[in-house]
């Protein structure tokens, strides 16, 4: 096929495809974005995300749309920053599950990617897989020298599917933003710019293997088990790794474990999210029940490594100052903590959010640890960082759902368990190196260093801001606020005098042709031109559409 052909094959597809999210959009309740008028979508678009069942028919509408978009779902469920919890739990619903490949052609992938048949790689292979999804699937293997492997191999069909629906949602985002601007509450192409970072890394099994190679280097000496893979006989789609035995922490029974048993297992689950978090600055991105694995030994094994967060040492540094700062309940330093995060607000709401920040560390101030649960208090946090419309970098939403999904897990085997009696050595490691001699020392080089950078670069930086003005080419940007409602405004009444103008003038124009009209057809028991008729039934059928349309706008 030439390539002019291909562009407009994979044109028309994308067509179909889009009008196929249309018609979904529409069943479900969400056709109010495709309304021509402004104020009328707006307004219904605000109805519509208060509604109560909001969140179970964007779950439906994602489910519908298919596998790309059902991962795009479980990604926005990790967005607790942005989205309420009942929206929230709705996506965590979401089950990225697909029919198994046809027969043979996992097989057929194997060998084309590893460039050998499979009796030549595996000793035996089993060709029902142990779990399907949109992206792959899983198979249980023995190499030739003996080791029990699992076999993840990608879906053939898998790139492309998803680069076209990428593509399609990059549009969608970019007409949502059009139709909508400022009114949403969410930056849209955001979310699809990092939702395709997010899956094109899972795309590429190359980057998992790598990930699986750093936690195992991470949990060394540890009782926490991380699969080998065996990078020889890996490639991007194909990945060979230790197959484990052990009970998913989603079917465990924790009253066939003694009390000491229950207490420890509870306790190594959630050690492991803390060590991820506040020790190595890369953890695990969805430590779900089907993701952690008791082995017989009593060892807690991850698995599934295509989602991961990371932290920069700076990123750390600023973690432990918010910790610190919530313990000693400074609501000013715990907002610096949060801007060194990477989070950002409007200056002028720094006052009430300090406030509010001050009144939600004294609400747990006087209750024990026991009493408060590490989700409760991040949620309550959460809600805060929302109703002032935060902006939160991706990693930081990402390691509140790993740091309560870890907490959920650890409950889930043993109630009673304390997961901030887990956390203390953390929080006394953070602590002790915080105000250590060394740290201090370290902290006052930096601010000089900085101090002293910031007074080199005085000089030039006043330099040229004098011959920009020397120059005129100083610019200043100014930002209305209201200036969307205003062209919205404006455009409705130029429509409307349009439409007026038009009206008038075939009126006008049609009765100047029945004045002077000498000859020609006329209409029956009217003694009219027909033409002139036809040009005052217009007037008259574009003049009832215009006074309907004042009317039902309420503005006279």
């Amino acid at each position: 096929m030439a390539k002019g052909e291909l562009t407009r094959a994979n044109r028309s597809g994308n067509l179909r495809r889009f009008s196929q999210i249309s018609r979904v959009l529409v069943r479900h309740g969400f056709g109010f974005v495709f309304d021509v008028r402004r104020d009328r979508r707006e307004k219904k678009g605000l109805q519509e995300f208060l509604a109560p069942n909001f969140g179970v028919r964007l779950r439906l509408t994602l489910d519908d749309l298919g596998p790309t978009f059902v991962k795009f779902g479980q990604v926005l469920s990790t967005r607790s920053d942005i989205l309420p919890e009942g929206v929230l739990s709705e996506l965590e619903k979401l089950q990225d599950t697909a029919k198994p490949m046809p027969a043979g052609v996992a097989q057929e992938i194997i060998e084309r990617e590893l460039g050998a048949p499979v009796d030549e790689v595996f000793a035996s292979f089993d060709p029902v897989p142990l779990g399907s999804a949109s992206i792959g699937q899983v198979h249980r293997a023995v190499l030739l020298t003996g080791e029990t492997v699992a076999v993840k191999v990608q879906r053939p069909e898998a790139p492309g599917r998803v680069g076209g629906d990428l593509e399609l949602m990059r549009d969608f985002a970019n007409l949502l933003d059009r139709r909508f601007g400022r009114r949403l509450f969410v930056d849209v192409r955001g979310l699809v710019a990092e939702f395709e970072v997010v899956i094109r890394r899972e795309l590429d099994y190359s980057a998992e293997a790598e990930n699986a190679r750093r936690f195992a280097a991470n949990f060394a000496d540890t009782l926490v088990v991380i699969p080998a893979v065996y990078l020889d006989l890996s490639t991007p789609r194909v990945l060979i790794e230790e197959y484990i035995e052990g009970t998913r922490f989603r079917d465990i029974r924790p009253l066939t474990l003694t009390p000491s048993e229950r207490r420890r297992v509870a306790a190594m689950g959630a050690d492991a999210i803390f060590k991820m978090a506040f020790q190595d600055g890369f953890f695990h991105g969805d430590p779900h029940p089907s993701n952690l694995l008791l082995t017989p030994a009593g060892e807690l094994a991850l698995l599934d490594f295509g989602m991961v967060g990371y932290m920069s040492q700076g990123d750390i540094e600023a973690l432990s100052r918010l910790f610190i700062a919530v313990i000693q309940r400074d609501a000013s330093a715990a907002l610096r903590g949060l801007e060194r995060l990477g989070v950002s607000y409007s200056t002028e709401v720094r006052g009430d959010l300090v406030q509010d920040l001050r009144e939600f560390l004294n609400k747990y101030s006087g209750l024990s640890v026991g009493e408060v649960t590490l989700g409760q208090a991040l949620s309550e946090l959460v809600a805060l960082a929302r109703r002032y419309r935060l902006r939160m970098p991706p990693v930081f939403p990402l390691l509140t759902k790993a740091l309560v999904t870890a907490e959920g897990l650890a409950r889930s085997i043993d109630p009673t368990i304390n997961v901030y009696e887990v956390a203390r050595p953390y929080a006394q490691r953070l602590l002790s190196a915080r105000y250590s001699p060394e740290a201090v020392r370290e902290v006052v080089e930096e601010r000089a260093i900085e101090y002293a950078r910031y007074a080199e670069d005085f000089p030039e930086q006043l330099s040229q801001l004098l011959t920009a003005v020397a120059d005129g080419e100083l610019e200043v940007q100014l930002e209305h606020g209201g200036l969307d409602e205003i062209v919205g405004s404006v455009d409705v009444l130029a429509n409307r005098l349009v439409f007026a103008v038009v009206t008038a003038a075939l009126l006008v124009g049609s009765s100047m042709l029945g004045a002077f009209d000498v000859g020609g057809p006329e209409v029956p028991f009217l003694g009219a031109s027909v033409i002139s008729f036809v040009g005052y039934t217009l007037a008259l059928i574009l003049s009832g559409i215009l006074l309907v349309t004042i009317f039902r706008s309420g503005r006279l």
